[in-house]
């Protein structure tokens, strides 16, 4: 039965071998791709004989293709790489990247997130609240969500509204959400919803693009220096313009916000993007017995990021 196995897993590699897996989804075949260790915009039998010939140093990788090997996210390159990218070639590993998820907030009302996962989606990010560390501007629903996610499985991680004007607003707004996440483990990133959707900061003085990247960073830096994994959340307009910086768009993960049928954002630190909301070019706005809800893809695997490189307090 063993040798049976064996040769079965070993003829799943083959045939795998010979399939193409696009690096990315609907309109991202330049996403970033962890596995794509020959730059060539696939995923398949190549990128392991890269690794293989780079660990005999026959063919050493440049770094970019170092960057795409570490395939486990563990920071060491080696035959474990390897050997993840023929899992996931033989279908015996199934990453979370380029899957369907979901965020939310108390605007949502009472979720039954059974319905969330029975639908196809496989990942929720939760709003924990919104600006300063008071207990008033906590999401009223966080806890509630948490923990329906925990009890149907459903990897989750966390964002914040920011209200931010200033780097100290900032530095309050992240002691809010520490508050919030004590005790938890997410398996996603806790994310900056960098944004003005009800026009507060252009009411309250709107800061220059310059106060803008600062508050980013003093957040994002912020939650990384407390043990979890940062990413930031803003619309494509945004990124493009208002935070347009090469230092805050290289270091940190972008959740970008773009109602489209692709995604058009050309950074290559991508890990999510939220591809509709009430507007949804994709698969429609709502969920059958959940209503109208944004909806993301996924690029990442963060929850193998997240555990192999002790974020989140794994």
């Amino acid at each position: 039965m063993i040798i049976k196995r064996i040769i079965s897993v070993l003829v799943s590699v083959l045939i795998m071998s010979l399939m193409v897996i696009p690096a990315g989804a609907v309109g991202l075949e330049d996403i970033y791709q962890i596995g794509d260790v020959n730059l060539d915009g696939e995923l398949n039998i190549r990128d392991v004989t890269a690794i293989q010939k780079h660990l005999t140093k026959s063919e050493p990788l440049d770094d970019e293709g170092l960057a795409k090997a570490d395939a486990d996210y563990n920071k060491k390159i080696n035959i474990r790489d390897a050997t993840h990218i023929q899992c996931i070639l033989a279908k015996l590993y199934i990453p979370l990247t380029a899957k369907k998820g979901v965020d939310i907030s108390k605007h949502n009302g009472d979720i039954d997130m059974s319905k969330i996962k029975k639908a196809g989606y496989d990942f929720v990010m939760i709003r924990c609240g919104f600006g300063e560390n008071i207990t008033s501007q906590d999401d009223a629903r966080f806890e509630e969500n948490v923990r329906k996610c925990e009890e149907a499985g459903m990897p989750w991680g966390a964002y914040l509204y920011s209200y931010a004007l200033t780097e100290k607003e900032a530095e309050d707004e992240v002691a809010h959400t520490l508050r919030l996440l004590k005790g938890k483990k997410p398996s996603l990133p806790i994310a900056f919803d960098m944004e003005d959707a009800d026009g507060y900061k252009k009411k309250n003085g709107m800061p220059t693009n310059q106060t803008l990247v600062k508050i980013c960073k003093k957040y994002l830096k912020g939650i990384s220096d407390a043990g979890y994994y940062p990413i930031l959340y803003a619309s494509l307009s945004w990124l493009n313009n208002q935070l347009k910086d090469d230092e805050l768009l290289s270091t940190y993960d972008v959740w970008v916000a773009q109602w489209n049928d692709e995604c058009t954002y050309k950074g290559k630190t991508i890990g999510i993007w939220q591809y509709g909301g009430e507007t949804n070019y994709i698969d429609g706005n709502s969920i059958s017995g959940i209503g109208t809800i944004d909806k993301d893809f996924c690029y990442k695997d963060y929850p193998l990021l997240i555990q192999n490189q002790g974020y989140n307090g794994y």
